[in-house]
């Protein structure tokens, strides 16, 4: 009885080690890495900058991953900066308001920022602010020119960090400095510098008609240097230019072709506007362009001052011509007699309703 009873827990032992694998069978079994590339996707949809940088405090592998040249560019591509307001021309700032989530933001911007444009004072070569006009904004700078009857200078200044560069001359190369000395059929813009990783980084792109004859230079703030475009011939002059993805667009004086202007291969070309997009004598049809996000160009079609609604319109950018943008909808107004005032990356504004301008 009693050998029985001893032999029966070594009989249980033996057939839980048949039955049960070994224990460093178990120990050994590791968890799949995650590839840099699923981690860049993942990160990618963190819907702040604040949220990335809480991310990739978390290893030295997501912080190396976070600060690559080519994650930031895909980044700031998909995440637009915030609304914060309008600059009028009168250097007047007008922040957003609530309930609009940057508000808070707008309101801390007012306080901090110059729009006065004082700090020019500070060199003797810019004497008087008011001296200087206004041309463009864009992503929290501001563009300005000398008066003409002074040296037609242009510079593109910091208001919230108080700082400014003042651009090189335009190059004596193919009649370029005496045009812009006339400024004859002139127009200058802020633009995006499109293989930038630092924020600092802009372009300046001057578009100018000489008779029949249209061309632009462009100041890239990375080199410092003026790059122009061949001269082309048979265009009509840019109307209603605006910026979206590295791209000026505009409409001919015909007012059934759009003019485009690839600031990334310096060229211009002409197609076809949508049917909703094509004016004529009798129909004066405003048109904005603004980048809807994910590649995707934007257009705004009002129809005229007695229509009161407006068309929008999309088109990818992937190769394809822009006779392919497709209506989207069409955005009912309740009010006539208006004009569009203007657009910048993602907004859009016309006056007595602001559908959004991210003019800061």
């Amino acid at each position: 009885m009693g050998g029985a009873a001893t032999a029966r827990p070594e009989h249980r032992r033996e057939l839980r080690a048949r039955l049960l694998p070994p224990r460093h069978g178990l120990q050994g079994t590791a968890p799949l890495p995650i590839h840099d590339e699923l981690v860049e996707e993942i990160f990618l949809l963190l819907p702040t900058p604040t949220d990335l940088i809480r991310a990739s405090a978390a290893c030295v592998s997501f912080y190396r991953l976070v600060a690559s040249r080519s994650f930031l560019r895909r980044f700031r591509k998909l995440h637009a900066p915030p609304l914060l307001g309008f600059l009028d021309h009168g250097r007047e700032f007008i922040p957003a308001i609530r309930p609009h989530p940057s508000a808070p933001a707008a309101d801390a911007v007012a306080l901090a920022a110059d729009f006065s444009l004082s700090f020019l004072t500070r060199d003797p070569y810019f004497t008087h602010a008011h001296y200087w006009d206004i041309e463009d904004v864009r992503n929290g700078r501001v563009l300005i020119s000398r008066h003409p009857f002074h040296d037609l200078s242009l510079a593109v200044c910091d208001p919230l960090h108080r700082r400014y560069l003042l651009l090189p001359p335009i190059p004596e190369f193919e009649g370029w400095a005496s045009l812009y000395n006339l400024r004859t059929g002139w127009q200058t813009f802020l633009g995006d510098e499109e293989e930038a990783v630092e924020e600092t980084s802009f372009t300046v792109v001057s578009i100018s008609q000489w008779g029949n004859w249209l061309g632009a230079i462009m100041f890239s703030s990375s080199t410092g240097q003026w790059r122009p475009s061949p001269w082309i011939e048979g265009f009509a002059f840019f109307n209603q230019c605006r910026y979206a993805y590295g791209c000026f667009y505009g409409v001919t004086e015909c007012r059934q072709k759009l003019l485009v202007l690839d600031t990334r291969k310096m060229e211009f070309s002409l197609a076809d506007l949508p049917p909703e997009a094509r004016g004529s004598s009798e129909r004066d049809v405003d048109i904005a362009f603004v980048e809807a996000g994910e590649g995707i160009t934007g257009m705004f079609v009002h129809p005229g001052h007695t229509y009161n609604s407006i068309s929008y319109l999309i088109k990818r950018n992937n190769g394809e011509s822009s006779s392919e943008w497709r209506l989207e909808k069409t955005i009912p107004l309740d009010f006539t007699g208006s004009r569009f005032m203007g657009s910048s990356g993602r907004f859009h504004t016309t006056p007595c309703r602001m559908l959004h301008s991210s003019l800061l």
